[in-house]
């Protein structure tokens, strides 16, 4: 929790129980969708509402604490940012695994600065994959 407190507090976010909440339930790296977080929160705090989690979801991703996830089955799933990391989405059954990037991606990145004379605040790879290792286990 004390992570999650000094997160918030580095990207200047008072530390509050709904924001602590949230982060937990992001932290344990499920990519939950709106309607999964919302259910999961409410068993810890019955009294919030699905207001409330909108609201702080839009606080923490306009500070860059949370990033949206968007898959192709059109529902946004959620994530903490805590560093640059790739998506690999699973077409076939949704699951998404976190994945670093590599020493290339980097270098990429710093071209592609130099190349367009911009600087580049994050990167958002997402990767698609027919099948996940359990899909596949499974035919």
């Amino acid at each position: 929790m004390n992570d999650f407190i000094t997160l918030l507090k580095t990207k200047e976010l008072k530390a509050t129980p709904q924001r602590i909440s949230v982060l937990k339930e992001l932290g344990k790296k499920m990519h939950p969708t709106i309607d999964d977080l919302y259910e999961a929160l409410r068993k810890e705090n019955p009294s919030m509402s699905l207001a409330t989690v909108y609201k702080n979801l839009a606080t923490l991703k306009e500070k860059g604490v949370v990033i949206e996830v968007n898959t192709a089955e059109g529902k946004m799933r959620y994530d903490i940012y805590s560093k640059p990391h790739i998506h690999l989405i699973c077409r076939q059954c949704g699951a998404i695994e976190d994945v670093d990037y590599d020493q290339s991606l980097f270098a990429y990145q710093t071209t592609l600065e130099d190349e367009k004379r911009v600087k580049i605040e994050r990167m958002d790879v997402i990767a698609s994959i027919e099948a996940c290792s359990v899909c596949q286990k499974s035919k």
